[in-house]
């Protein structure tokens, strides 16, 4: 149901009759121009923004499994961040923080005497690309980690006796083989950054676009459907290339890892710049670093993400900010606000348990099938990877011509179901051999292993896997913003018309709860998780 849910409405994007590749815009020079400039810009915005990505998460990365310091476990924590906060929420901060009215710019004009703001880098191709690898390094900082801290020493130790300095021990050994966990982290990352809307749409500078937001316009503002229907063909090719590329990492990476055994207990923990096997040039470089990256961390990630919370707590009167629930008031006081939250809230249950429920049938059905390492097998949750959701949700719109609550939920499961797949397939692969040996003996079918078996072993994946679907769906703001629903508001574009109509303080307030509630949501299925 899933698959032909995806597919139908790729199929209506890319052969109405309004797609025009071979005869219209294939020979149009001005279609073929724009094409490239806003393939050239995406591709410009998603690799800059990987790389910010992979240099800031390698090198928590390496702190975190080397050395112990201060808030070690903090830091670690904001791994869930990119999966629990939405995009939104972070553009908001970055807007109350580096923006032209933010914290930063309103200290140098109002305190320090400055005639002009002096950072404006916030709306330009550098806003975008910080913004978007600070949001995701994170993301890599947490599979980089895992992977980092169960590889075994013998390599390390015997270049070191072999007389390797630190830095070639790096590059030589330790680096190859964190490969394929860093390719398991870049690609998913990439992809994020080349489906990249929220912080495009808010940050773009004028006269360029990215294959997302161009899309949007094309279909909501010119009406120009043939170069939309294009525009999806190439963006969705170009996707469906790089998700095979991180197939056959994904390969790689489990091929790597298997045989390793956990030895983080046995790796002595040792203090920033106190490292053993390195030279004191090389510990006071490590000190400046260490310090450099806490700075740039704190000042794009940590300070816009707390700046969001100060500015729903504070209120603006004659220049001066002062301590104020204001904000929240007027939130709570509004009907329209109440009624995106409980939106919001039923929409996400209905997300959540159908993500569960397509991502149990399908772990099940690979558990029981002979041909479960064959490529369709492995492909097909991969698949909503390749697609964007503004390219979905407006072919789902093309399909039914009125976007509705249900289609909104279709949508959302289509596109959100396989990382409650990927959860609940762990619960299903540590179920011991012996259990479902003999399960196959005392079960009358496969049906019954499922309900006595199955579902009782993964309860808590289950469980893990809808809090993370529903904290996915609170923070959705493309899909209902593509979809049009008349009448339906959500929390997340709720939040977004006041970013747009330049309510800020507002804005955030709502932004608050919405983080609040998907933090909330993460946590206790993480936390569920590891009992």
């Amino acid at each position: 149901m899933m698959i032909f849910s995806f597919l139908i409405p790729i199929a209506k994007v890319f052969f109405s009759r309004d797609f025009g590749f071979f005869f219209g815009n294939f020979i149009n020079l001005d279609s073929i121009r724009n094409l490239a400039k806003v393939a050239f810009y995406t591709l410009k915005v998603a690799f800059c923004s990987t790389v910010i990505a992979f240099v800031v998460g390698i090198c928590v990365a390496f702190f975190a499994t080397k050395r112990d310091f201060l808030f070690k476990k903090w830091i670690l924590a904001l791994s869930a961040v990119p999966l629990c906060v939405p995009s939104l929420i972070i553009a908001l901060g970055f807007v109350s923080f580096w923006g032209m009215g933010g914290f930063v710019n309103s200290f140098f004009v109002e305190k320090l005497g400055f005639e002009e703001v002096p950072f404006k880098f916030l709306y330009s191709f550098w806003g975008i690309v910080i913004a978007q690898g600070f949001y995701n390094f994170p993301f890599v900082t947490g599979i980089i980690y895992k992977a980092w801290k169960i590889l075994p020493l013998e390599q390390e130790n015997a270049a070191r006796l072999l007389g390797a300095n630190e830095v070639r021990v790096f590059f030589t050994i330790t680096l190859k083989q964190l490969s394929g966990a860093i390719g398991s982290a870049l690609i998913p990352v990439f992809l994020f950054c080349f489906f990249s809307f929220m912080f495009v749409l808010l940050f773009c500078p004028p006269g360029m676009s990215v294959f997302e937001v161009e899309i949007y316009h094309l279909v909501k503002s010119t009406f120009d459907y043939k170069s939309a229907s294009f525009l999806a063909f190439v963006e969705t090719c170009l996707a469906v290339c790089i998700v095979f590329i991180y197939l056959g990492v994904c390969k790689k990476y489990v091929q790597t890892t298997q045989g390793f055994e956990f030895c983080g207990n046995q790796k002595k923990m040792y203090s920033i710049g106190n490292a053993a096997f390195c030279k004191k040039f090389l510990c006071v470089i490590e000190i400046v670093f260490f310090v450099v990256l806490i700075l740039l961390v704190l000042l794009f990630f940590v300070f816009p993400l707390f700046c969001i919370f100060i500015s729903a707590f504070t209120k603006r009167e004659r220049g001066d900010l002062s301590f104020s629930v204001f904000q929240f008031k007027t939130l709570f006081s509004s009907p329209n606000f109440w009624k995106a939250f409980f939106n919001s809230i039923w929409i996400g249950i209905c997300s959540g348990f159908l993500c569960c429920f397509c991502g149990f049938v399908y772990s099940c059905i690979l558990k029981f099938s002979k041909n479960a390492n064959r490529f369709l097998w492995q492909i097909i949750p991969l698949l909503p990877m390749a697609i964007s959701s503004v390219v979905i949700g407006w072919g789902m719109s093309l399909v039914f011509r009125r976007g509705n609550a249900f289609l909104l939920i279709l949508m959302q499961v289509a596109i959100y179901w396989p990382i409650a797949f990927r959860q609940i397939q762990n619960g299903i692969n540590k179920i011991p051999t012996e259990t479902l040996l003999a399960s196959k003996i005392l079960s009358k079918d496969d049906l019954d292993t499922v309900f006595r078996i199955f579902l009782p072993s993964c309860k808590k994946f289950l469980w893990a896997a809808f809090c993370c679907s529903f904290a996915i769906s609170l923070g959705d703001t493309t899909l209902p913003l593509v979809l049009s629903v008349q009448g339906l508001d959500t929390l997340a574009l709720y939040t977004y018309r006041l970013a747009g109509s330049y309510r800020f303080e507002l804005a955030c307030a709502s932004g608050t709860i919405m983080a609040l509630l998907s933090i909330i949501l993460y946590s206790i299925g993480e936390k569920n998780n590891d009992e």
